[in-house]
């Protein structure tokens, strides 16, 4: 996509989310058996590729097409209606294209030897690496690295000792090849069952240098992939657009949680009187409720991402309110689509209780998308009020 051509940029956009939104029903069709299995099948994956939205965020030197941050959000959104698990893989597997790319050229060129290659991940801290001569030995344990059985290479966090004024601990991510790591099968879970979100064991692997950058300075917008790839998305601060992806499906999932309940009532009738679900007032209270609501998250949602990739492309700074704002928007978006599927949820009667029926999925779905760290309410909404009140920002992903 030409960026620099708004109708070429929007060809190709729109094209893209056709492609998204034709395979809606296919998700759909293919959630029972994804959240079965556990982790996402082999044919969602071909189907992503075979629909060219892997891809989107790797560099152009790569073969990639370096859409907008944004372009790329709006189809994780899209796909979130037909299946939570298969969008939230499709997500954090598709923002992996970037944080390779902020790696040094070699390890990039390394990773992308294999043009179809995905990357998982596991942020959080599972080791202390120890130095050696141009590297370092780990060993550790890596919990929810989401689509690991589909990926080739994986991200992980470790913590390579402390920072100074004030004291914090320094931490770095490592990219590792798929024969540096197993898998534990563990994954059995509440919500984004399909996920395939396991854990990683890494047991004495020597990790060279250059596979190793500062979450610092990807926080800075100084990441080394920055110096070597043109688009203005490899120089931006990286915790401030780094977590809209893992959001970005959440009103999706609510909307298509909405879709099936409307057509399950008209089908539906009471048993006492074979009344017309349709036909109750409660009924259709509750569905504009929470169509109101999802509506309102979506826009809430994509002003933030919208505006945000909008300074980035033009080179402006993103000043302290506007990432304090972006991430509380994030983080209430998911709130509003959870409160509207638990509108819905409350409305299903005993039918809903069944772990196969598509609202409860998508409720379970919400529910467990909101409680990752850097989707959770907590830590933004208690940020942007510390600010508000003339305190500090407490949230580290702003």
């Amino acid at each position: 996509m030409d960026a620099s051509n708004p109708a070429s940029a929007s060809g190709q956009q729109g094209r893209l989310i056709q492609n998204a939104r034709a395979l809606v029903p296919v998700l759909r069709d293919r959630a029972e058996a994804t959240n079965r299995a556990r982790q996402i099948p082999r044919e969602t994956v071909e189907d992503y590729w075979r629909n060219d939205l892997f891809g989107l965020l790797k560099p152009k030197k790569f073969g990639g097409q370096e859409v907008r941050f944004d372009a790329f959000l709006d189809l994780g959104t899209e796909l979130g209606r037909g299946d939570g698990s298969a969008a939230w893989f499709y997500a954090v597997i598709g923002v992996h294209e970037l944080m390779i790319s902020l790696f040094p050229e070699q390890v990039q060129a390394e990773v992308w030897s294999n043009p179809r290659a995905l990357v998982a991940s596991s942020f959080a801290p599972g080791a202390q690496p120890r130095k050696e001569k141009d590297g370092y030995r780990v060993s550790g344990r890596w919990q929810f690295c989401s689509g690991i059985d589909s990926s080739d290479w994986i991200i992980l966090g470790g913590i390579f000792g402390m920072l100074e004024g004030p004291p914090r601990p320094d931490i770095r991510f490592m990219v590792l090849p798929r024969s540096d790591y197993s898998i534990v099968d563990d994954w059995h879970v509440m919500g984004l069952r399909g996920t395939g979100s396991k854990t990683a064991v890494v047991s004495d692997v020597f990790v060279p240098d250059d596979r190793v950058v500062s979450a610092e300075v990807m926080g800075a917008g100084q990441a080394p992939g920055g110096r070597v790839n043109a688009g203005p998305i490899y120089r931006a601060p990286t915790w401030a657009v780094f977590p809209f992806c893992l959001s970005s499906s959440a009103t999706g999932i609510a909307r298509g949680g909405l879709e099936h309940f409307i057509e399950m009532m008209k089908q539906r009738v009471t048993l006492a009187d074979m009344r017309s679900k349709a036909q109750m007032e409660h009924v259709r209270a509750r569905i504009s409720e929470a169509a109101a609501l999802i509506d309102a998250a979506e826009l809430l949602y994509k002003r933030s991402a919208h505006e945000t990739i909008d300074k980035i492309e033009n080179g402006e700074a993103l000043s302290l309110e506007h990432r304090l704002r972006s991430r509380r928007d994030q983080g209430y978006s998911v709130v509003m689509a959870t409160n509207a599927l638990e509108i819905l949820f409350k409305s299903m009667g005993g039918r809903g209780l069944y772990d196969n029926d598509p609202v409860q999925r998508a409720y379970r779905d919400l529910q467990a998308m909101g409680a990752h760290i850097a989707v959770s309410w907590d830590l933004p909404a208690a940020s942007y009020g510390s600010v508000a009140l003339g305190g500090p920002p407490l949230d580290y992903l702003f």
